[in-house]
Order: structure tokens, then C-alpha cells, then sequence
């Protein structure tokens, strides 16, 4: 081997150390191969179960490039037969040199010379070389054409290049399987966290498609920023850290109670037995009557006074807001009382179910919403505990802080404006635009856009959100993409 092929291999080696396209790094053997042996002609095959594909082609005299970038190849493929030179080469494991196809009887030979009728061209010596990964098994195979002296006469290959292309094909067999095994894990994990985003979605019907629909806008807005002359731009590796974020950014809902993920009205399960004790109430009013306890006015007033009390629970149990006066009336109906069958006396409303009917806006009490905010803490938590490639080393943090605000008002941790990065401002918008949008939450109605951007645009001017990654969002479009 003399210095200029060590040479070329060196820096092959390294080329395919850093080389992350497989198309990329095809291309690149086939041409130093060719470059090492000084051959006319070269193809590069990857086996595809009992085929062989063509993957890249040159011939330097007919100024021929194809496959990958340089033009689609519309061969159609191999067979695995040992009849075929480039297939037994596969399956035998072995070198092969032909010093003449034309006169050799070893193989079949009849699509290369039809090749050579259509094209004008003379196939005599032939390279084959079989690429293995580390288990011995072929991943495909290389394949040199027409080896030439100084003066450009075609002659057989000579012997001495053949270590040399075996450990070019080896280094590549080596780094393709590398590059592949990178692939499958990278798939696996993304094919894990959509199934585990899916089930914490699939809890409840008010999440069903949250999460899909912000990965959704997160991958439209990412293609339109990148296609934009904005400066911010994501590459690959910081899009799949940022949609992995945005699959991950609810795990911590895992962790809440069904009973406050789902809470429809500010009773809750609870309306039920509120009712019933007013049936309750009304019978041993009637009772009353039948036995004179109580006359007829007052027998009538009291059921006058149930149908307005129940009345009252239940407009209160799903009002948006509660005003002032109907906060008055709950509380003076907590203070009434009745005389159950014991002869003790009980409230019309316990003291939970006050607290309960209080809330002035939402369903959840200030200690089921502390509950419900838990879930990025445990968010954070969860995924800290998952040991991330390095390429997703931002995803716990991201997923983690998607309920800050700018001011310092968010949650868990009240971080402020310069603590928290651009990509965790984007979620925080992707998030609660599609909240408010969502047309799948039973408890209400899916708002427009426009309405959505309103309250998005009020909450900005009060500090909460990122103006210009707002603008940006707003400017995208992207949701018109997904419905």
C-alpha cells in the first residue's frame, strides 16, 4: 500500500467519524475507492432483505453521477443469486477480481454487457467487495469497474489494493451500522415518548389531543421559522430536543388525581349528594306537615325555599364566574340548618362543599389547583430521573418550566425574564393557545384564533409572555396547517 492510499484512508476514517448523513458518506467511499484503485467506474449497493440496491453509480469518461443528491437511480434491484458477481460477493463474504468479464464463465454477465450496448461502453475489470458490519453480516457491497494504468489503458486490478479496500469497506461496513444503531435508538425513544405522551393524554378527556396538536404547531412553526430571514433558527438536533420537550411537557399528569384532572363543575361528584340531602330535607319537611308540625303556608314556603336553594346550587355549580352576590347567597345558605331523623341538627351545606361552591372562577378550589400545578414539578422531576443523550440534555429543563411567565408570576419556580430560555417561551404560547383553542374539551367550547391571540396579546402586556416570539407565532399561521 503506498503512502497516497494510506493517506486516503486516514482521511476517510476521519471523514466518516463526523459524517452524519448515510447518502453523504455512500458517496464519499465510492469516490476514494475509485480514487485508491484509479478505476473508470464504480456502484454502491445496500442490501435490502434478499436484494441488493443501487445506492450510488459514477463512470468518470461518461461524465455519469447518480444516486443520492446527484440523481435519482431507476435500476431496479439485485437479486441475492449466486449467478450475479455483486450478489455472491454478499453472500460468500468475499473479495472478488475479475480480470475480464467478457471472458470470464463464472458468472452471469448479461445486464452488464446490455449496459455496455446502451451506453457505448467496454466493462472488462471488475472489483467486487462485500462490506460486513461487526456480526458478519453484509450491509452491501462495492463495487469497482475498469482499473487504469497512467496512459488511461484499462488493465486488471492489481492485487496489492485489495487490503486496502477491504479495510475501506470494513471502516464503512462499521460506521454505517453505527449510524444505523444511532437511527433505530433515536426512533425507539421517540416511539416511546409519543406512546407514554398518548397515555397521559388518554387519561382524560379534556387532554386527548393536547399534546399532539402542540407537537403539531411546534413542527410547522419550526419548518416556517427555518424558511423564514429570521435569525432564530432551529438545526436538526435542536428541533428533535424541542418536539421532545413539547411530547414530554404534561408527563407529570401522571401523578393527578382523576378526580381534579376531570373536574367538570365546582362540585364535582360531589353535586349528587348535595342534591339528595335536599330530597332529603324536603321529606322530612312533608313529614312535618303530614304530622301538623307544620302548617300549609309553611309547609309551602319551605318547598319554595329548597327549589330555590337547589336552583342555586346548581347555577353556581358551572357559572364561568361568580359574582359577589351569588357568593353571598352560598354562604347564606351554608348557615341554614335542618333536624335529620336523630334529632341533630345538620347544614344544608357542609363546610367542603362551601369551599367548593366559593370558587370564583374555574373548578378548583386553591388546593386542587395547587395539586394540578404539581405536575411540572413532577414533570421536571420525573424526567430528571431519565438519563437523556446529550442531543435531548435540555428536554427535563424545557418540559419543566412551561408554566413560567416573564414577570415572575409563573410557576413552579417564579423565574424571571432573563432565566428563562426562548424555547421554554414558546412552549408556554404553544401550550395555552392550545388550551384555549382546543375543540375537544367537554367543558367548553373551542375558541377562535383571533379570540385565542386577544387573551394571548393581554397576557404579553402584562408581562407575562415573549412579544416578539408572540409575533412570531402569530405570524406563522401554522394552526391554519393543521386543521
Amino acid at each position: 500500500m503506498n503512502k497516497v492510499s494510506i493517506q486516503q484512508l486516514l482521511d476517510v476514517g476521519i471523514a466518516l467519524s463526523r459524517e452524519k448523513n448515510s447518502d453523504s458518506l455512500f458517496e464519499r467511499i465510492l469516490t476514494t475507492a475509485m480514487d485508491i484503485t484509479n478505476c473508470d467506474g464504480g456502484t454502491l449497493y445496500s442490501k435490502d432483505g434478499e436484494f441488493l440496491k443501487f445506492k450510488f453509480m459514477v463512470t468518470k469518461s461518461k461524465h455519469i453521477k447518480k444516486g443520492g443528491k446527484s440523481g435519482k437511480i431507476t435500476l431496479p434491484p439485485v437479486p441475492l443469486s449466486p449467478k450475479n458477481v455483486c450478489s455472491q460477493a454478499a453472500l460468500s463474504g468475499k473479495l472478488i477480481n475479475i480480470a475480464d468479464v467478457y471472458t470470464s464463465e463464472t458468472y452471469d454477465f448479461t445486464n452488464p454487457k446490455s449496459y455496455d450496448a446502451m451506453m457505448h461502453y467496454r466493462t472488462m475489470s471488475m472489483l467486487v467487495v462485500p462490506m460486513e458490519d461487526d456480526k458478519g453480516g453484509c450491509i452491501g457491497v462495492l463495487q469497482l469497474i475498469n482499473a487504469l494504468n497512467e496512459q488511461g489503458d484499462i488493465i486488471p486490478f492489481d492485487s496489492s489494493c485489495e487490503p486496502v479496500i477491504l479495510s475501506l469497506a470494513s471502516q464503512t461496513a462499521i460506521f454505517t451500522t453505527n449510524m444505523n444503531y444511532a437511527v433505530e435508538v433515536r426512533e425507539l425513544l421517540d416511539s416511546l415518548v409519543r406512546v407514554m405522551s398518548t397515555a397521559i393524554d388518554a387519561r382524560t378527556p379534556y387532554n386527548a389531543n393536547h399534546t399532539r396538536n402542540m407537537v403539531k404547531y411546534a413542527d410547522h412553526f419550526i419548518s416556517w421559522l427555518n424558511k423564514s430571514e429570521n435569525k432564530w433558527n432551529f438545526n436538526e438536533r435542536e428541533r428533535r430536543q424541542f418536539i421532545m420537550s413539547v411530547w414530554l411537557h404534561d408527563a407529570g399528569k401522571l401523578t393527578v388525581p382523576l378526580e381534579i384532572m376531570d373536574k367538570e363543575t365546582r362540585l364535582g361528584n360531589h353535586l349528587a349528594t348535595v342534591l339528595e340531602r335536599f330530597r332529603i330535607i324536603a321529606l322530612i319537611h312533608k313529614i312535618e306537615w303530614q304530622s301538623g308540625i307544620q302548617n300549609d303556608s309553611e309547609y309551602a314556603a319551605s318547598q319554595t325555599e329548597l327549589a330555590r336553594a337547589r336552583e342555586l346550587i346548581l347555577k353556581v355549580n358551572e357559572v364561568g364566574y361568580l359574582q359577589d352576590e351569588l357568593v353571598e347567597e352560598i354562604n347564606a345558605l351554608a348557615q341554614k340548618t335542618y333536624i335529620d331523623e336523630e334529632g341533630i341538627p345538620q347544614p344544608w351545606l357542609t363546610n367542603m362543599e362551601q369551599t367548593y361552591l366559593s370558587v370564583r372562577r374555574g373548578t378548583l378550589t386553591s388546593e386542587e389547583r395547587g395539586v394540578m400545578e404539581s405536575h411540572v414539578t413532577m414533570t421536571a422531576t420525573m424526567l430528571q430521573e431519565v438519563k437523556f443523550p446529550s442531543d435531548y440534555a435540555m428536554v427535563p429543563i424545557w418540559a419543566g418550566e412551561h408554566h413560567e411567565f416573564l414577570n415572575g408570576t409563573g410557576y413552579p419556580q417564579g423565574l424571571k425574564e432573563k432565566d428563562i430560555p426562548r424555547e421554554v417561551r414558546l412552549l408556554t404560547i404553544l401550550d395555552i393557545f392550545d388550551a384555549l383553542t382546543a375543540r375537544d374539551r367537554p367543558y367548553k367550547a373551542g375558541m377562535p384564533a383571533e379570540k385565542a391571540f386577544t387573551i394571548l396579546q393581554s397576557m404579553q402586556a402584562e408581562g407575562k409572555l415573549d412579544a416578539t416570539v408572540l409575533q412570531l407565532f402569530f405570524d406563522s399561521h401554522v394552526w391554519e396547517e393543521t386543521e
